[in-house]
């Protein structure tokens, strides 16, 4: 399928597949001299600029938001999340996960040391999101945590071990926690009794999950606020959210790491738990003392 440029036939984000170098090389000569600059940059940076907002690359490029748009349009899109969606998909069909697997395989048979490349990385990781996690963000996140009466926590995938780790902590903490690990019809009953005195805590990693937009748009609706933790989808859901914690778990191409992300929620609880120590340390006081009532009545370790 060619793709050349028609008022009357703009390109949809549903197109199958589209050859995102090819759209551009097609349409060049009629671009502007901003429009070149942005053509230029996606050519190099598709990866990137799939998950980035225009007026992100607009910002990076010194040039309007407005021209973006411009651009997306003299391509043939409808708008710029559009060629945005598109992006994505061809993204998405390059990128599998044994691809992924497979491509940080063949970076360790370079020889040395596995565990030493893989520390290396995951301090690299931790030390880039020293420089970049609002710190601003971590307190209003406290604060929504600290105030919630109920806190749902959504997460699929890898993401479940995150879920588990903040249902345990927060429940110890005195926290009622309701985690949402699955999707379709069991993940949307317990919204029913959502409130806005709630919060929603949404993990999500580079694949728009469709469940998870139903839960924050029935959030948004309840008034109920949502702190979003995630590495690529800022841009896209951030808006939905009062909270975005961006965790960097290394180039979107690569075989995932969880460091970044971990390390967020730990933040989270121990500040959580400092800023309520009397209550968090009265409940786990509780919670020693139900263990050894336990082992008494049983005879084992609890």
């Amino acid at each position: 399928m060619k793709f050349v440029h028609d008022p009357e036939a703009s390109v949809s984000a549903e197109e199958k597949f589209i050859d995102f170098s090819q759209l551009i090389s097609e349409t060049y000569a009629q671009l502007t001299k901003s429009e070149k600059r942005i053509a230029d940059y996606l050519r190099k940076n598709q990866e990137e600029a799939a998950f980035l907002a225009a007026g992100e690359i607009a910002d990076r490029l010194e040039l309007s938001e407005a021209t973006m748009v411009r651009f997306a349009r003299t391509l043939g899109f409808d708008s710029y999340p559009a060629m945005r969606t598109v992006l994505q998909e061809n993204f998405r069909r390059r990128v599998t996960h044994s691809a992924r697997l497979r491509s940080r395989l063949d970076d360790l048979r370079e020889g040395g040391d596995i565990f030493e490349k893989i520390t290396v990385s995951e301090i690299d990781y931790l030390t880039q999101a020293l420089l970049t996690v609002d710190r601003e963000a971590l307190q209003r996140a406290v604060t929504l945590l600290t105030q919630c009466e109920c806190l749902y926590v959504f997460g699929t995938g890898p993401s479940v071990s995150l879920v588990d780790l903040l249902d345990l902590r927060l429940t110890r903490f005195g926290k009622h926690v309701t985690p949402l690990t699955v999707t379709g019809r069991e993940a949307v009953e317990p919204l029913l009794l959502m409130t806005e005195r709630d919060a929603l805590f949404a993990i999500s990693f580079f694949d728009l999950n469709p469940t998870l937009q139903v839960i924050m748009d029935h959030a948004n609706l309840r008034h109920c606020p949502i702190i979003l933790l995630t590495d690529t989808l800022g841009a896209i859901i951030g808006e939905k959210a009062q909270v975005v914690l961006a965790a960097r778990r290394g180039p979107v191409s690569a075989f995932h790491s969880l460091v970044v992300p971990m390390t967020i929620i730990n933040a989270l609880l121990l500040e959580m738990a400092n800023q309520n120590q009397e209550t968090v340390i009265s409940n786990l006081d509780d919670l020693d003392t139900l263990r050894e009532q336990l082992k008494k009545a049983t005879g084992t370790s609890a």
